[in-house]
């Protein structure tokens, strides 16, 4: 109950009816944007892990948590399948609504890149190496048109920065540091009482 009513924002966003042919917005990328998730994620005080390694120790910090697919969404080749647990939350969010609206999973195609796997064509200040930015694959049709407009809804409430990348075509989006650690934390208790209880 309590991470429903923290997320009434996404799914309020999400509930807008699907637009009419012709009236699909766009994200458009720019180095503005890439500065501002960058500026967040040092204000935020996120670390950039440079190694796999350096992953690996976050994962078992519990700095950085596993996605691992549901009915909602899916993974698609990731080697390091793990984010920040905000990150986490919105993508549960968005991909119920995104599967519930379209009918099929969300799908996930990059999580955290340690900066020793930067990729030839990402920038410098690339916010993977946090874990607070996943990249999606961009679906056909109506679909991905609903998923701009609830980005753009997303990002105006300033919880997420998300851009449309077109080389090779996907969204990119960084949930920015607090907006969703609240959801996260009530996720975690209320998977750890379940647990608890489960072990009586």
């Amino acid at each position: 109950m309590q991470s429903r009513l923290i997320a009434t924002a996404l799914v309020a966003a999400s509930l807008i009816a699907l637009p009419e042919p012709g009236a699909a917005q766009s994200l458009h990328g720019s180095h503005a944007s890439v500065s501002l998730m960058y500026r967040r994620a040092v204000r935020g005080g996120l670390d950039f892990f440079e190694t796999t390694s350096d992953v690996k120790r976050a994962v078992v910090r519990g700095e950085l948590v596993r996605l691992n697919g549901n009915s909602h969404y899916r993974l698609a080749n990731i080697g390091m399948p793990y984010v920040r647990p905000e990150t986490k939350a919105f993508v549960l969010d968005l991909a119920a609504n995104y599967h519930r609206v379209c009918g099929a999973p969300l799908v996930i195609t990059s999580a955290t890149r340690p900066i020793s796997r930067r990729l030839a064509n990402s920038s410098e200040l690339s916010v993977h190496p946090t874990g607070m930015a996943v990249d999606l694959r961009k679906p056909a049709g109506r679909c991905r048109t609903w998923l701009r407009r609830t980005l753009l809804a997303a990002e105006r409430r300033g919880m997420i920065e998300a851009t449309e990348e077109r080389h090779p075509p996907h969204f990119h989006l960084a949930v920015l540091p607090s907006r969703y650690e609240k959801v996260a934390s009530a996720r975690s208790k209320s998977t750890s009482e379940e647990r608890s209880r489960g072990g009586r």
